[in-house]
């Protein structure tokens, strides 16, 4: 079992990475210990650092060699990058975020400020309501439009690339979602509500396609062998089932957590 945790490629550029950002959230929390007081601190900690775990798991062992010789087992790996553990993530940070504004305008001053602008540009343009989750989805087809991702499957930087973009664009999506700018107002419940609706129906109706094809859509699996013996097909019609259900469970999952914030803003 413990072969499967053993990195597949050794990264040190990602382990570091990983650490610091582990590391990072310790210190907003030990610069403000009145926010870990709060009786919601331990399950939002216990968030954050699941989701983190989760990156390691599906990106950095065994499993990701995996990911790359099975349809199926990438299909998961990317429904961990693109919704759980984004997902996880902003639950963890949105509760502490406003309580830890002066630590993050410390970080913020160690980036050069020469690309401060160029940032905010581009977060204010994929946080607009309607790029948001256009991008969203639209990453999806993007990465598995057949050419690109034979492509992105046999080029080493480009699968990294595809993976680094699944986990930023999910992150981005769910901190427009649920992050600390949306109280419960209900302006912002009924885009919200909207933009999961946008993103639900195009994840549908690709798992679908991919599960009811009766013909193989990507045959990169065939030209590098697949780990296990499984049928080109059946390899397909899992992929497409993690498409098609766990990744629209999510969008359920995101109704569920709005409507809460809003009764809660109702509430108040």
């Amino acid at each position: 079992m413990s072969i499967y945790l053993i990195p597949w490629i050794f990264s040190p550029v990602f382990v570091v990475s990983w650490l610091f950002v582990a590391a990072l959230y310790a210190w907003l929390l030990i610069r403000k210990p009145s926010v870990v007081k709060k009786r919601y601190s331990l399950w939002r900690v216990l968030c954050f650092y699941l989701g983190w775990l989760s990156v390691y798991l599906v990106w950095h062992t065994y499993f990701d060699y995996l990911s790359q010789y099975m349809f199926w087992v990438h299909r998961l790996q990317h429904l961990v990058l693109h919704h759980i553990s984004p997902l996880l993530l902003v639950m963890g940070l949105s509760g502490y975020t406003a309580n830890m504004q002066p630590s993050l305008l410390v970080v913020w001053r160690f980036i050069p400020s020469i690309i401060h602008w160029p940032c905010g540009l581009f977060y204010s343009i994929v946080q607009h309501p309607v790029v948001a989750p256009l991008l969203f989805v639209g990453l999806i087809y993007f990465w598995l439009w057949p050419g690109i991702h034979f492509s992105a499957m046999l080029n080493q930087n480009l699968y990294y690339v595809m993976n680094a973009s699944m986990l930023l664009d999910g992150f981005l999506f769910w901190w427009l979602i649920l992050g600390p700018a949306w109280r419960g107002e209900p302006d912002g419940f009924r885009v919200r509500i909207i933009m999961l609706m946008v993103v639900l129906v195009p994840q549908q109706l690709l798992g679908a396609y991919l599960s009811l094809s009766g013909s193989v859509v990507y045959d990169v699996y065939e030209v590098c062998g697949r780990a296990w013996p499984i049928n080109p097909l059946s390899d397909q019609v899992y992929g497409g089932i993690i498409t098609w259900v766990p990744a629209s469970m999510m969008s359920v999952v995101g109704f569920l957590l709005v409507l809460r914030r809003r009764l809660n803003y109702q509430q108040v």
